[in-house]
């Protein structure tokens, strides 16, 4: 099955961005950004204000005291975090018709490792904000592939809960990949193009020509975040620290591992989001 395949298989059905979402996902790449103009655009939206306002009224974020309006938000929140917070409920709502898509398990496992994505940028002095989006949506094209082949999808989540990877398998299902099927998502999206990249290079950042910094990061949290889950300690993470993409990324192994438990804490009550 080929690219255009798939893309056909999917047409009428592809999930739509929320307008304000790709207009946020845009400034990213612009130094200044009219944080007014975003507010106006977020209140238009009742299904994104009223999640906005209730995470920001949320026990993790509030202290107690409860906002009102997203001009509230922001001021409690700060911009980016607001941004981000849009961005996630914006892309998790989206709604597809397939029995075998695990909504909550996909959009856990998307926000798990933008967060961490956004933790190494800070120790890669990369973009926070451009690191997250690329990991909250590296794996968008499965979404895609439950949409246009549901049943190949049923029989590739099993193979997969059987120990196979994931891209391997769709490879050898399909002939095409989540990461291929998302790069083209997000250009037809018309996302940022590292965002593009990130998605479509983050299997294996090391093996393109050019290499994209954000699909290393992507790729570093991917690995973080099934550590976590896998339970393993800070001191037998430290064991298997990717040396060599750790190096492309200019970050050192002992700052990465110093820096352990505030990535474990990143992962905490994102439940919320959903």
């Amino acid at each position: 099955m080929t690219l255009e395949e798939i893309f056909d298989k999917a047409a009428g059905r592809l999930p739509m961005v929320p307008k304000v979402v790709q207009e946020l996902l845009a400034s990213f790449e612009r130094a200044n950004t009219d944080v007014d103009e975003v507010v106006t655009q977020v209140s238009h939206d009742q299904v994104l204000s009223a999640k906005v306002l209730r995470l920001a009224n949320s026990n993790r974020m509030s202290g107690g005291k409860a906002v009102a309006s997203i001009e509230d938000a922001v001021v409690r929140l700060g911009f980016d975090h607001l941004r981000l917070l849009v961005v996630s409920s914006g892309m998790s709502g989206m709604q597809i018709a397939s029995e075998s898509f695990d909504r909550k398990a996909f959009w856990l496992k998307s926000f798990k490792t933008g967060n961490l994505a956004r933790w190494a940028a800070k120790l890669a002095k990369l973009d926070g904000n451009t690191a997250y989006t690329c990991g909250l949506l590296h794996n968008i094209g499965e979404l895609l592939i439950h949409i246009a082949a549901p049943g190949e999808m049923a029989k590739i989540d099993r193979m997969v809960v059987a120990g196979t990877d994931r891209a391997q398998v769709e490879n050898m299902v399909l002939g095409v990949d989540l990461a291929m099927v998302g790069g083209e998502l997000a250009r037809r999206w018309q996302f940022p193009v590292n965002i593009q990249r990130a998605i479509t290079q983050h299997p294996n950042p090391a093996a393109h020509e050019q290499f994209e910094p954000y699909a290393g990061l992507v790729a570093l949290a991917s690995l973080l975040a099934a550590q976590f889950d896998a339970e393993l300690s800070d001191a037998d993470i430290a064991e298997m620290l990717p040396a060599k993409l750790l190096d492309k990324l200019a970050i050192t192994p002992t700052e990465m591992v110093d820096e352990l438990p505030k990535a474990r804490a990143s992962c905490e009550g994102l439940q919320e989001l959903l």
